[in-house]
Order: structure tokens, then C-alpha cells, then sequence
């Protein structure tokens, strides 16, 4: 009787010193059912990777706010406390271990993937604190950063501070952050990238005026022993191996980050772009008598457009026919092969890359972001590409026409190539997505896809076929 009693006294005690506050509590939950065909994008029917599964999403947070805290120089002090677990399963990836290329690379940046729960949120938030009008958070929280080309913790948590803050001059706001993420393996050789500290810090200056720009700066130190990002830069020169040794391995990387984002939504059209840089250094391993390092000089761009086209509105009725058309493109800088020191492909450790247990990027099956893509024939690189290739150029054109009776239809088109690659070829592939959309009352949401890619030549010169099938339903409150 005791133990049954034990969770209603532990929310009893919470609750206790909140009486006067309130209490939010969100929850939420996706299913999915996928087929991947041809995961390898092979010609060969030997070689194919097909794989189904029904992957589980499910969160849960709770968050106490306004407890206060008293007065300082006329501004009220509250208090925010926010815990939210999160859990992340298949009926297939039994455990992070056991999850399959290229899905393992995806499990292995959360701690469970075996619908065991994990702290996603543990953090304070206090606001206005000493009497200033800025906001603290201390704990483990999620962030990201301008559109999340550089950073974004993709649903698992970062440990550390966060400070938002609105500064007394023309409505400029500014955050700042200190984070320590864990960096796991990325499904690559074992023993080549151990598990270690990745320290993040930065700041944003964000300031509305028409629309909204945001001049973001991050640095990343990882002490990690590590594969340069392009996976195709040689440390002949540096460290005295033979040229057919292939990528450089180093540690002690330092990277900087700068970028500018700028998002508006003016009448029918909504737009986002970011341009980022990236410099830094790192030591490359082995024998080094002259004490060199492999310098980072990396650039992407993202660029989105939507245009809202309604055919009929009745204010009578209520009753809203709308379309919509989208056009986007995505670059990241690629590897010079005649720059043996210095790496030039952009990419951050930790972007916008992750979606549970799949992808998130530029189409259903490929999810290519500007700097790695989903893994098929190349589950051994960092990027996802042959080695040899680095960089992504995505481009895609796409469209809604109005619904009809609440079911939407998405119909989108990409294109990849790599922008820079060994050989002469640089076409990745091409896909078409299908997405059947209906919602129901904003709570419940159904979607069903289809997406079909064709591998270019610089993924197979036979160009291989691929497909993936996708049911979901989620619900949130």
C-alpha cells in the first residue's frame, strides 16, 4: 500500500511549494510505420539493404511556472521548473547496440533508443533576476540555434547555461550559452571516434525590424580523436603517411562559427536564409616533428521561400481555399583534394541533422543537410558520401494544392549534388516526395508518404533505385 502511495506523495511534494504558481503539462506521441527498399541505392539485387519498422516517439514535460521569488529594484523574481522525459523505440532496434546502418549513427546521438526513458529536460528558469530583464536557465535543456544549420540539440538535451535578455536599444534581444553535449561514435570504425566532451559556447544578437536578422557566433572544442569532417583530406605531409592512407585523423579541434539569419513573413510569402562560415584548427595524430595542424575553412548557405496562394475566402462561411508553392536550396563547401592542410568542407558537430529514430533534412528518403546525407553505400565516412565526395548542394521546387475535404497533398521535388568530389561526377541523385496530410483539430495528425529516389553517378554509376513508405499518426496536448 505504501509503495502505491509513493508517486502521489512525491507529486504531493512537488506541488506543495507551487500552490500559487501554475502548472503546464505537455505530452505527446508519434508512431510510424517505414519501409525503406534499397537503403544501398544498388544496382545489384544481392547487395540491397531493405528494412520496415515501427519506430515510437513519446514525450512528456511538466513545468512549474511563476514561483516567485520576491522583489528587487520594482521587478517581480519567478522561478520556472521544467523536467520533461522522453522515450524513442522500434519494434526492430531493440537497443542502441543492435540498431542496423545506417540507423545506428542516428541512435547513437541519444542515450536510448530501447523506449527506455531519458532525461531530455532537468533545468531552472529564472527571469528578471537582481531586477534586470533577462532570462536564465541552468540545467539540461533543449537549443537551437538561428534555423539549426550550426546548432541544434535535435530532442536530446544540453548540459549548462543559457541567458536571454532584451537590451534597452531599438528592441535588440541577445542570448548567450555555455553547453557540454557528450559526443558519441558515429557508426564509423571502431575505436575511431570515442566517445568525449564537446564544449559549446556562443552568443546571438537578434534585431527585429521588418523581419528578423540574427547575427549567431559558436565555438566548439572537442578533444576527441576524430576523422576530419570531409573525410577525404590527406595528412601526408603532416604526419608522414604513406598518400594512399586516405583521411586525417586528428584531435584537439577548435571550430568557429559565424553566421547570419535573416526570416520574414510578409502577406503570402515567407522567407528564411542563413550564411554561415566556419574556421579553426585542429592537431593531427601520429608523428608530427613540425608541429603543424589542419586549419578549417568551410562556408554554407540555406535559403527557403513559400508563397501562399489563396483561391476563394467567404467570410460568411468561414471558408478558406488556399495553395501553397515552395522553393528552397541548401549548400555546403566540399574539400579541396589540393589542400592537403586545410579542410574546406563545412560542418558543424552538432546541427540540425535528426528526427527520432530517421533523418531530418531535404527529402524523405536521402535527408541530406548541406554537409552529410543518409549513409547507404557509404556507412564508413563521416558524411554519408563516397569517399572522395564532401559537400551537399540541395535544390527543391514544391507544391500543395488546396485540400480537399481537410486531406492535404504535398508534392516536392529535390535535387543533390556534391560540391566536390575526386572524380568528374557530381550528381547525387534526384527524388520526388508524395505526402498525404490530415489534421484533426491541431491534436491529431495523420500523414502518409511515399518518396523515390534514383542514385546519380557519383553514388553508383549504375544508378540504383531507392524507395521509402511512411505511415504516421501523432497527437500532442
Amino acid at each position: 500500500m505504501r509503495r502505491a502511495l509513493a508517486p502521489a506523495v512525491l507529486l504531493s511534494a512537488l506541488c506543495a511549494p507551487a500552490l500559487a504558481t501554475n502548472l503546464d503539462i505537455a505530452t505527446e506521441y508519434r508512431m510510424r510505420v517505414v519501409n525503406y527498399r534499397n537503403l544501398t541505392q544498388s544496382s545489384d539485387q544481392d547487395s540491397r539493404n531493405d528494412q520496415g519498422f515501427v519506430s515510437q516517439n513519446a514525450r512528456v514535460g511538466f513545468t512549474f511556472k511563476d514561483i516567485p521569488l520576491g522583489e528587487y529594484g520594482g521587478e517581480t523574481q519567478t522561478l520556472d521548473i521544467v523536467l520533461g522525459l522522453r522515450a524513442l523505440g522500434s519494434s526492430s532496434f531493440i537497443a542502441g547496440s543492435t540498431v542496423p546502418a545506417p540507423f545506428d549513427r542516428i541512435a547513437a546521438h541519444y542515450p536510448d533508443t530501447g523506449m527506455t526513458p531519458f532525461m531530455e529536460n532537468a533545468y531552472l528558469r529564472a527571469h528578471n533576476l537582481a531586477g534586470w530583464p533577462w532570462t536564465f536557465a541552468f540545467g539540461r535543456q533543449n537549443y537551437s540555434l538561428g534555423s539549426g544549420l550550426l546548432l541544434d540539440d535535435d530532442g536530446v538535451g544540453l548540459n549548462g547555461v543559457s541567458m536571454r535578455a532584451e537590451l534597452p536599444w531599438g528592441g535588440v534581444r541577445t542570448s548567450a550559452f555555455v553547453f557540454q553535449a557528450q559526443k558519441r561514435p558515429m557508426g564509423l570504425s571502431p575505436g575511431l571516434l570515442e566517445a568525449s566532451d564537446l564544449t559549446l559556447y556562443g552568443l546571438s544578437m537578434e534585431l527585429p525590424t521588418e523581419g528578423v536578422w540574427q547575427l549567431n557566433q559558436l565555438v566548439e572544442r572537442d578533444r576527441a580523436t576524430q576523422l576530419v569532417a570531409a573525410n577525404s583530406t590527406d595528412c601526408d605531409d603532416l604526419i608522414g603517411i604513406a598518400p594512399a592512407a586516405g583521411p586525417c585523423v586528428v584531435s584537439r579541434a577548435t571550430r568557429w562559427f559565424s553566421s547570419l539569419h535573416y526570416k520574414i513573413a510578409s502577406g503570402p510569402i515567407v522567407f528564411e536564409g542563413e550564411a554561415a562560415l566556419q574556421k579553426g584548427a585542429a592537431t593531427p595524430t601520429g608523428l608530427n616533428p613540425s608541429g603543424n595542424h589542419v586549419t578549417f575553412n568551410g562556408n554554407a548557405q540555406i535559403l527557403k521561400a513559400k508563397w501562399k496562394q489563396t483561391f476563394y475566402s467567404s467570410k460568411e462561411s468561414g471558408r478558406l481555399i488556399r495553395g501553397l508553392a515552395r522553393v528552397s536550396l541548401a549548400r555546403g563547401s566540399g574539400d579541396k583534394h589540393d589542400t592537403q592542410t586545410t579542410d574546406e568542407a563545412f560542418f558543424p558537430s552538432m546541427g540540425h541533422r535528426f528526427d527520432g529514430l530517421e533523418r531530418a533534412g531535404f527529402g524523405e528518403f536521402f535527408g541530406a543537410t548541406p554537409y552529410d546525407a543518409f549513409g547507404g553505400q557509404s556507412t564508413s565516412t563521416v558524411n554519408g558520401l563516397p569517399n572522395g565526395a564532401s559537400g551537399i548542394v540541395a535544390v527543391s521546387m514544391g507544391v500543395t494544392p488546396p485540400a480537399v475535404r481537410g486531406i492535404a497533398l504535398d508534392i516536392d521535388y529535390y535535387l543533390f549534388q556534391a560540391d566536390r568530389n575526386v572524380g568528374s561526377a557530381r550528381t547525387l541523385g534526384t527524388e520526388w516526395d508524395f505526402r498525404l496530410r490530415y489534421d484533426v483539430a491541431q491534436l491529431l495528425q495523420l500523414r502518409a508518404s511515399a518518396a523515390f529516389f534514383s542514385a546519380g553517378p557519383a553514388l553508383n554509376p549504375n544508378k540504383g533505385k531507392a524507395r521509402r513508405y511512411m505511415f504516421e499518426a501523432s497527437g500532442r496536448f
